[in-house]
């Protein structure tokens, strides 16, 4: 249904309401649908016109649960796969036809999609849900709101919509940022002041846990450091023994012309004790080899 609805036909019809079989009422206004769009979309609209019910005899259906411009904009989303801010009533059309939302209209406030996605789940239309969703992700993410604004939005979810999924990305949203919004009395509000006991203790605990990676960030960089120049030391010192064992295989008498000794060596440490250094002695003259 999705990739008729798009066509150029469609939003004609919705521009229009030609050929409406259906009508929606909410708050005064009138939108002229037609069933197979809508009941297609949405099994709880259609259950409505089914059978010996009143909305089946009129075509009517009377919806109070939402208000005018929230219906309006599901209407839109059933036309186009998309919703879009309602027009100021100076530009709605007089004849009950629904506008097709421009495609470079404005980002909406997080209250208009959490509207949406309650309307979508009281009517079972999935799509509408996930799109309200991804609206909301999008507005968090471009466009951090303020406090208020989030809690609000959070609140309504909660007391409008049972999709759990979008109260957990509104409570994600706020716990990222808790410490602001816990200096706000809409949190109270919302979780009451034992929870906002909690969520301060959370806080707190929060803040000693980035001091206390603090701190072992910085011994961990120490320790690598020392690490670090521990390897370089034995390097060095394997290097010397190499060296040291080189010289050694090469030579059958002291490089001293004047000692007549038999060649016996010894190796030396030389250097400070936490970065030695080693040659090979004579052991007779103590000459470096």
């Amino acid at each position: 249904m999705s990739a008729l609805t798009r066509g150029p036909n469609f939003a004609n019809l919705l521009k229009t309401g030609q050929y409406s079989d259906l009508k929606l009422i909410c708050g005064g206004r009138e939108f002229h649908v037609h069933r197979v769009v809508v009941c297609l979309q949405s099994d709880v609209l259609a259950a409505a016109i089914r059978g010996p019910f009143q909305e089946a005899k009129t075509g009517t259906i009377a919806i109070e649960e939402f208000d005018a411009d929230t219906v309006e904009r599901m209407v839109q989303f059933l036309y186009t796969a998309d919703y879009g801010p309602s027009l100021p009533d100076s530009e709605r059309p007089d004849d009950g036809a629904v506008v097709v939302a421009s495609s470079a209209a404005q980002e909406q406030d997080l209250l208009q999609h959490v509207h949406l996605n309650s309307i979508a789940d009281y009517y079972n239309i999935k799509a509408l849900a996930d799109l309200s969703k991804t609206k909301i992700r999008d507005a968090l993410q471009n466009t951090a709101p303020d406090e208020a604004s989030l809690l609000d939005a959070a609140k309504e979810a909660l007391n409008t919509t049972g999709d759990t999924s979008l109260h957990d990305m509104l409570a994600e949203a706020a716990a990222g940022n808790i410490a602001n919004y816990l200096e706000t009395d809409q949190l109270a509000d919302l979780v009451g002041s034992f929870g906002v006991r909690i969520l301060e203790n959370v806080a707190a605990l929060q803040g000693e846990l980035r001091l206390q990676n603090r701190f072992l960030q910085r011994e961990l960089n120490s320790e690598r450091a020392r690490l670090n120049a521990a390897e370089a030391r034995s390097a060095r010192i394997m290097d010397d023994f190499s060296v040291c064992l080189e010289r050694l295989a090469e030579r059958r008498a002291c490089r001293n012309h004047n000692c007549q000794a038999d060649f016996n060596c010894y190796i030396e440490e030389r250097g400070h004790p936490s970065d030695p250094a080693f040659i090979l002695r004579c052991a007779h003259c103590g000459c470096w080899h």
